[in-house]
This record gives structure tokens, sequence and C-alpha cells, in this order.
């Protein structure tokens, strides 16, 4: 299911307006999705797993916290930032699975190259499973076709 799952992240960031995508999943069932409104269309912290929490929140009822969080897991075509990766920590997501890692992306926007998984390490009250570089390839084409177009 991870194949099918990180494809549909990876497309997402294909048609945004940044080379980034993200989905939450949980009983094999998408429940929040970044699609194109990502990146700067609201804000700079706009980002494609924010916006993807933020949805799932919705689809949820409420927080993703506490009982809302057991069993899912996000789908990210780009390792997560800082800012993302602590949201995804505070939310309770079990599980996430990246494609392209953060300096696979430093040359698109990120600038802030700190690790997600050092920041989950020295998380001592959530835990996360992280499966690294998974579609890794397909990830990092999106971030160069969308660096190309830049030129």
């Amino acid at each position: 299911m991870d194949k099918k799952f990180m494809d549909i992240a990876i497309e997402i960031s294909k048609n945004s307006t940044f080379p980034y995508g993200a989905i939450i999943v949980k009983n094999n069932k998408i429940i929040g999705r970044s699609d194109s409104n990502t990146i700067v269309s609201k804000s700079e912290i706009s980002h494609a797993e924010l916006v993807a929490i933020e949805d799932a929140m919705e689809h949820l009822g409420g927080h993703l916290s506490a009982e809302g969080g057991k069993g899912t897991t996000i789908y990210s075509s780009c390792e997560p930032c800082a800012m993302c990766m602590g949201a995804i920590l505070y939310t309770g997501v079990e599980r996430m699975v990246y494609g392209a890692t953060i300096e696979d992306s430093k040359e698109c926007v990120n600038e802030i190259l700190i690790k997600a998984e050092d920041i989950a390490n020295s998380c001592t009250n959530r835990k996360i499973e992280i499966v690294k570089e998974f579609e890794r390839e397909k990830a990092i084409e999106v971030l160069n076709e969308w660096k190309a177009r830049l030129l």
C-alpha cells in the first residue's frame, strides 16, 4: 500500500505551485490531502504536510491527536521541514513515509535543513515510525522538473 499512497503524494506534488505533496491515510483511506492549495497560496507556512493535517482534522471533525492519530500514516513527497515535523509529532501521526530528502529539496524552497528523524528522536513523549527515501527517485524528478521551469 505504501507505493500506492506515495504515488498519490508525488502526483499531488507535480500539480502544486511548489513541488510538494502530502496525504494522510487511516484504515487504508485518505482522510487528508494537500492538493494544489499549498505553500504560500495562503501563507508562507501553508506547507503540504500542514494542509493535509488540517484537511484530516476537518474530515475527522476534530483533532488528530489522541485517538484520531492512532493508525494514521502521512505520506510526503519530501522529508518534512522542522515546522511540519513538529506538527506531525504534535498531532500524534504514528507513521511517516517520505520520498526526497530535505537535502534534495534545498535548492527548491527548503532552507532549514534539519533532519526529520533528528527532530523525532529528540521528542520523548511521541514516537513515530519513519520510512525514509521511499520512491525517492520519483520525488527527486518532480523537484528537478520544478527547478528546470525556473531557469
